[in-house]
């Protein structure tokens, strides 16, 4: 899954959001506002690495998140076809 920064028009706050690209209906992690707009991206990441970590580490860590997200969806598109 993608990740999508947005800011917020109400509060102004900035998040990071992982989702489908077909996925429209984002509200704000801290007010709850669906009043957000997706910043565009030029590629880089506001993820910080600690200098400890491995990269094979971090990278298992993203593709297991991502296993556990497909689950998420595939479960929720089974539930819908029923």
């Amino acid at each position: 899954m993608p990740v999508y920064c947005y800011k917020c028009k109400s509060c102004g706050s900035e998040f990071e959001a992982r989702h489908s690209m077909s996925f429209e209906d984002q509200t704000c992690t801290s007010c709850d506002s669906k009043d957000v707009f997706r910043v565009p991206s030029i590629g880089e990441s506001k993820v910080s690495v600690a200098t400890t970590s491995k990269p094979g580490k971090i990278v298992d860590e993203y593709i297991n998140d991502t296993r556990q997200e497909i689950k998420k969806e595939k479960q929720k598109l089974r539930t819908q076809e029923l």
